[in-house]
């Protein structure tokens, strides 16, 4: 039996759980400088502008309000389904202060998706009003999202571009074809 056929089978056997105890690697403990139990000190240091921060999940009630810098959407945030019990994903937004040294990440709710994207890169103020009953019986959050006026008079807006260009030129058959032929009065062929 060769070297190699011997460390094999003791690795077997670990995995099996025979074989001897003396060879199993001890557990390995990181370095105390780069972990240990956070004090508040630390986490006020954190938070003090000194260090940036990644954003931090928050959750709003009824009445609360979140104000800032709309950054744009934040990663997919997986969340426990209280109905259906399974996990699904939802696309998340984040929010920083002023100065970028603090961020939130909130879930996204249909109005947030309609009512957020105009204000991306500007300050936003977001208040949660109260779930309102909708008509298949679930409860939806209302909403009450504001931000700074454009410069120079300009608007946002909301509306939702076209799904039909209405003034595009409209295209012709080529004549001969079965549909140019249905398309001419009493069904009869084009000449």
């Amino acid at each position: 039996m060769t070297m190699a056929d011997n460390k094999f089978d003791r690795a077997v056997d670990r995995a099996r759980g025979n074989g001897a105890k003396d060879t199993e690697m001890a557990p390995v403990t990181p370095p105390s400088a780069l972990v240990g139990k956070a004090t508040e000190t630390d986490v006020a240091e954190m938070l003090s502008g000194k260090y940036e921060v990644a954003p931090q999940i928050a959750s709003l009630e009824e009445g609360d309000k979140i104000e800032g810098i709309l950054e744009g959407e934040g990663p997919m945030a997986e969340v426990n389904d209280p109905t259906t019990g399974e996990v699904r994903e939802i696309r998340t937004w984040i929010i920083a202060n002023a100065s970028g040294t603090a961020r939130v990440s909130i879930l996204t709710s249909a109005q947030l998706e309609r009512k957020l994207p105009p204000f991306v890169g500007g300050f936003v103020k977001i208040v949660r009003g109260k779930d309102i009953k909708t008509n298949g019986g679930r409860r939806v959050a209302d909403y009450l999202v504001g931000g700074e006026r454009l410069p120079d008079g300009k608007k946002r807006t909301w509306a939702r571009p076209p799904m039909i260009d209405a003034t595009a030129e409209a295209k012709q058959l080529p004549a001969g074809t079965p549909e140019t032929a249905a398309a001419q009065p009493n069904g009869a062929a084009a000449s």
